[in-house]
């Protein structure tokens, strides 16, 4: 489904992606683990189609991100990728349930059949009764999980997830990742997730390790 290769990348000239290629079959779960300062977050981005790379190719089930415009970039991640930031990126004006249904409406799948697929997966990770709160009254936890749901519902083909159990406690880690490996395994939804614990790898099929901009299997 993704195909990576040779992807260069620097900041400010300082190279942070050393050519990396990477391959990512379709209904994969794929764990990448890294140190902080690894270049994990800007290859994310890169395959996400949020950030250029300086060189190289990327390939969404065949389709080259590096040549599409920003409008079929802007529909690619609003129909096909569901992404989940660190920094969590929920809209500070709308509501909790507004803040879910945000990327259905954007892609045009909202309606009654999205609201239960996202009302049910709510109650799972128990914040369906968050659904009139604002991100400001919520906690760092809550927070993650709205952002994980966010980007579930619309049912993308991948979702990528940078650092998805960071805020979380044990408990809610446990329950948000049994939760994706379901998704991956159900609906054959591919996932690629950075993590630097080990414990959240393993409910990957596969894990790989970027070091200092260079992936090593």
């Amino acid at each position: 489904m993704i195909k990576a290769t040779n992807i260069q990348k620097s900041y400010n000239g300082e190279a942070v992606l050393h050519g990396v290629s990477l391959s990512v079959a379709k209904g994969e779960f794929l764990s990448i683990m890294g140190e902080s300062g690894s270049g994990k977050s800007t290859l994310l981005s890169i395959i996400g189609g949020h950030l250029a790379a300086d060189g190289g190719e990327v390939l969404l089930s065949g389709e080259p991100l590096f040549e599409m415009t920003e409008a079929a970039l802007a529909r690619l991640r609003s129909t096909r990728i569901g992404f989940v930031f660190q920094s969590f990126k929920l809209i500070p004006t709308l509501n909790v349930k507004d803040n879910l249904l945000l990327p259905a409406t954007l892609g045009g799948r909202a309606g009654a059949e999205t609201e239960a697929y996202v009302l049910a997966l709510a109650r799972e990770l128990k914040v369906d009764g968050l659904y009139n709160k604002y991100p400001s009254e919520l906690s760092g936890g809550q927070c993650q999980r709205v952002a994980i749901l966010r980007a579930l519902a619309y049912r993308p083909e991948l979702l990528i997830l940078d650092e998805p159990t960071g805020a979380l406690d044990s408990a809610s880690e446990r329950a948000v990742m049994e939760m994706l490996r379901r998704i991956n395994r159900e609906c054959g939804t591919t996932v690629i997730q950075v993590t630097h614990s080990p414990a959240v790898a393993a409910f990957g099929s596969r894990t790989v390790h970027l070091k200092d901009g260079v992936l090593v299997e």
